[in-house]
């Protein structure tokens, strides 16, 4: 039987009289990402630290790989997995001794270390940095390095908290494309959690949205976009003629409002799209554009806090 990588089961964790996280259940399905998306102070960082052992939850459990962590096999856990939830570094040594003795750690063969030591400083664009000092690096070079820390004994299954924090969009962007690469590659199962949702359509298979320690929704993406905006939507764009562009699209489909001067009909069949515009034109109705909308992780984002705000 193949087990998930990460299995919670009612995880809940306290701080005094403060419920951070309260009860999430979810599962991660090897080779794949998992975006845990919420806002600031919404518990993301306490459930990371609790699915890799860092934290002890004081309710539910946590499986890796199918055995539950606990004390007796945490270190033995550990080595199949890498961890990033924070860039505190080894101030007095370089970037090249900090991945070094981070990679002697996790037991990487001393013959083949610095090879993968350069080949990690490649990649993170540190190269010509490798003998400064980690204390001399910027926000953003930090990160890097910290990151390249969590991978470089190459983890089955990788956790990262808030890893685009202080990047800029193009390295934020080759951060994305390289763990897309370690998934494709090697089968990496990659649990990630962000406020920044930039990046996020072209890495995570599934999301959970969590807020003041509660998960709002979990699954793959393409099922909770499904769910959420069922059917096939089309924006429409006319140049006047409005309430009759609106009363042929909903005599074929679903007409819903959209912004100013546009609205959106929703169908089950995309054969219905030519016959609209061929009413529309038939009826002197003067389109400007019928485009497609595809939803996004965004907007499921946003309306589920909506919701969750109007609740």
């Amino acid at each position: 039987m193949t087990y998930p990588a990460v299995s919670a089961d009612r995880l809940t964790k306290r701080f005094g009289d403060r419920e951070a996280v309260s009860a999430l259940s979810f599962t991660v399905r090897r080779g794949r990402a998992f975006g845990l998306l919420g806002p600031n102070g919404s518990g993301k960082t306490t459930t990371i630290r609790l699915l890799n052992g860092l934290l002890t939850p004081d309710d539910g459990s946590v499986a890796l790989f199918g055995e539950p962590v606990s004390a007796r096999n945490a270190d033995a856990l550990r080595q199949r997995i890498g961890v990033q939830t924070d860039t505190n570094l080894y101030e007095t040594l370089s970037a090249r001794e900090n991945l070094r003795i981070w990679g002697e750690l996790y037991g990487i063969d001393r013959s083949a270390l610095a090879g993968r030591v350069d080949e990690v400083l490649e990649t993170f664009g540190l190269s010509e940095r490798a003998d400064s000092l980690a204390g001399e690096f910027s926000k953003g070079m930090r990160q890097k390095l910290a990151i390249g820390r969590a991978i470089i004994h190459q983890p089955e299954l990788l956790f990262l908290d808030e890893p685009t924090a202080g990047l800029d969009p193009e390295a934020a962007a080759e951060l994305i494309s390289y763990l897309k690469q370690m998934i494709q590659i090697s089968n990496t199962t990659v649990v990630i959690s962000t406020h920044q949702l930039a990046g996020l359509e072209l890495l995570c298979d599934d999301i959970g949205i969590i807020k003041q320690g509660q998960l709002l929704a979990a699954g793959p993406v393409d099922e909770l976009l499904q769910r959420q905006w069922p059917g096939n939507r089309y924006s429409v764009s006319v140049d006047g003629g409005q309430d009759e562009a609106r009363r042929i699209a909903a005599s074929l489909a679903t007409v819903e409002d959209g912004a100013e001067g546009e609205f959106t009909f929703v169908t089950d069949d995309e054969a219905t799209v030519p016959e609209v515009v061929a009413a529309f034109v038939g009826a002197g109705v003067r389109v400007r554009a019928v485009v497609p909308l595809h939803p996004t992780i965004e907007d499921f984002y946003f309306t589920t806090l909506d919701k969750e705000v109007a609740a």
